[in-house]
């Protein structure tokens, strides 16, 4: 599966209580855990980042002291996520088989030494009309502190499967996009994906399935029902995106493959979630700091991942393809 490896960092300002104006830069240590989960029904391994409010010890340097992997985890925690319809209860295992990237400008300046995520596997319900809620509960057993947080699934969407034709004249002629919301769905990306096989010209048995995506929405927002929602793809808009990411390689030839329909789906935390980050334009300043994590920070919540294979070119497609795009046959 693909997992957002996104590094929070949290450094505490500890103010006196009095009308001093000292800062007293190390305070007290406190077990504060930052928690980032999206669980997704459709994936077959559900995963937790567990990590700790970074406290910067006196005797080192903020960017030294981040390289301390040590510094940003809890030495045990016992973490579990339970079905709150059925009370079941999920263990979660604690794992560092997924690397995080080295520490970069894009990256952070925090260590990746250690990696450690939890993980655990929940079955999908089938009846998309019902909700299924699960809560995580973490306990750290040193202090005996607990943090929870409570999400619902988000469901399928549905997508309607079916016939596309691309066309380049008229210059506005577009296709639809269509799906009906799945249930605690609050906000979508949508995505044409279109798929190629890349062959070495000389030996066309040597090729590489690959993929490029178009996106037709990004965090849009739905209000969740049974009505079927529409969008327009502009072919030529979708061709010179896909032409846009292809260079001309004479060693190259290429092959459409195909395309599919996938929406993301994200929950009512996710819409909050990302309302509170979004860049503030206002001279006002923004200080609103987005948690559903109880005595924590960070977001335990859902997303749901759908993909339409049963979208079909039609044969005059390929000819446009063929014609448009570079090193095609």
């Amino acid at each position: 599966m693909k997992f957002l490896s996104y590094l929070t960092g949290f450094i505490l300002l500890a103010f006196s209580s009095s009308c001093s104006n000292d800062i007293e830069i190390n305070a007290p240590y406190q077990d504060i855990a930052v928690v980032y989960s999206f669980l997704d029904q459709n994936e077959p391994v559900q995963y937790i980042r567990i990590q700790k409010v970074y406290q910067n010890n006196a005797s080192l340097s903020t960017a030294e002291g981040a390289q301390l992997s040590d510094s940003l985890y809890f030495d045990s925690l016992e973490v579990s996520v339970t079905n709150v319809n059925t009370k079941v209860i999920y263990p979660c295992t604690k794992i560092d088989s997924i690397p995080k990237e080295a520490a970069s400008d894009t990256t952070g300046i925090f260590g990746n030494s250690k990696h450690f995520l939890y993980a655990f596997k929940i079955p999908k319900n089938p009846n998309n009309d019902q909700d299924d809620i699960y809560q995580l509960n973490i306990r750290v057993p040193k202090s005996g502190k607990i943090f929870r947080a409570t999400t619902k699934i988000v469901k399928d969407a549905s997508i309607e499967a079916r016939t596309i034709p691309l066309r380049t004249v008229p210059a506005n002629t577009a296709f639809p996009f269509r799906f009906v919301t799945g249930k605690n769905s609050y906000l979508y990306d949508l995505v044409v994906r279109f798929k190629y096989k890349e062959m070495n010209a000389n030996d066309t048995s040597v090729f590489t399935n690959k993929h490029i995506d178009y996106y037709v929405q990004r965090s849009k927002k739905y209000t969740y029902s049974l009505s079927t929602n529409t969008e327009s793809v502009v072919s030529n808009y979708f061709i010179e995106h896909i032409k846009s990411n292809l260079k001309y390689d004479v060693s190259k030839t290429r092959r459409t493959l195909g395309i599919e329909f996938i929406a993301y789906g994200g929950s009512e935390e996710l819409r909050d979630y990302l309302d509170l980050n979004k860049p503030n334009t206002s001279i006002v300043p923004k200080n609103t700091e987005y948690s559903n994590i109880e005595n924590g920070k960070g977001i335990f919540s859902s997303r749901n991942y759908t993909v339409q294979t049963g979208v079909v070119l039609d044969d005059y497609s390929f000819e446009v393809l063929r014609k448009e795009l570079p090193n095609f046959r």
